[in-house]
């Protein structure tokens, strides 16, 4: 059978943040398949870092105004928004700006330890029209896409901190084209053009990279013998646990409640997720790394760990 050929991608253009490349030839249809693909990962996916939550001194919620600065707290949140950082470690770090004298507080402000990087330090954030202390404490991490202030709120924040949409994706702009191209007598198969726009934290040629790299893991997985279905988990008709034993009576027979997945005793899904992403995927290893560590956990709060907590004691199983 013949092979489906192969395309070749050229850089045509690339100013600044900005480049455009031509693939082809791409079997027929392949342009579509192949260009919304990398578009939906360069635009979701892609690691980036951006201002996660934010302090003032003297102010403990968004819905207010600063004396002495033009813009109010609704303001000075978007403008946060639109900085654009490189994070040399995981994270999440705190950085800090000062403005004591009127006049414009740009990123030039913000003081930094090496590990971070801003890429647009004459970013406005806010406009001082009087001498005041203008304290601000900003906290850096890292993720992926968009995420709303509603899931970063939900983390163990200190008193006065107020969560942002965080936008770490570092991809601005990523719009693709497709049109026929000759390939000897024939005249149907695809070019592709690509064009893309990043934040300045990373070049075009990197992004295009990295995207592929996620699709290639992504499909990797249907190229590994896959399994069969796992055998049903017992059901279970009753959750009284007997005693001496840590058992729990179902239709076939006595079943140890640490072997439940933590997907099957009905957490709510921000917890299990939490959970899974830490790999803590069984009761067994919820009570083996015990509360302390789970707590020190990214996504584990008091209240996840409260909703845990009254699980197990629902099983029967001692949580400490």
């Amino acid at each position: 059978m013949e092979a489906i050929n192969l395309p070749d991608i050229k850089l045509v253009k690339e100013e600044g943040n900005t480049a455009m490349f031509i693939i082809e030839p791409f079997y027929p249809g392949y342009g579509t398949t192949v260009g919304n693909a990398l578009r939906r990962v360069l635009l979701t996916s892609l690691p980036g870092a951006a201002v996660s939550a934010f302090r003032i001194t003297g102010i403990d919620h968004e819905f207010t105004t600063i004396d002495g600065v033009k813009e109010d707290i609704v303001e000075v949140m978007l403008n946060l928004k639109g900085l654009r950082f490189i994070l040399y470690e995981e994270g999440p770090v705190m950085v800090t700006l000062k403005k004591n004298k009127t006049g414009e507080a740009t990123g030039k402000d913000i003081v930094m330890p090496s590990s971070v990087e801003l890429v647009n330090p004459e970013h406005h954030i806010a406009t001082v029209t009087s001498d005041i202390n203008l304290d601000m404490e900003l906290r850096i991490e890292r993720g992926r896409g968009y995420v709303p202030s509603e899931a970063i709120d939900d983390r163990e924040f200190s008193i006065g901190m107020i969560a942002v949409d965080a936008i770490f994706a570092p991809i601005k702009r990523c719009s693709f084209a497709v049109e026929n191209t000759r390939v000897g007598e024939k005249v149907d198969y695809d070019k592709l053009t690509l064009d893309l726009e990043t934040d300045g934290t990373i070049n075009c040629k990197d992004a295009l990279k990295i995207a592929a790299d996620i699709l290639l893991e992504q499909f990797n997985i249907f190229r590994i013998e896959i399994k069969p279905p796992a055998p049903p988990a017992p059901e279970i008709e009753e959750t009284i646990a007997t005693e001496g034993e840590g058992t729990i009576e179902g239709e076939s027979g006595k079943v140890n409640p640490m072997d439940f997945s933590v997907e099957e005793i009905n957490l709510s899904v921000r917890t299990t997720n939490a959970l899974v992403q830490n790999n803590v995927k069984t009761i067994r290893d919820v009570v083996n790394i015990g509360r302390e560590s789970l707590f020190e956990m990214k996504g584990l709060g008091e209240r996840a760990l409260t909703e845990i907590a009254d699980k197990l004691d629902e099983l029967g199983v001692e949580f400490i």
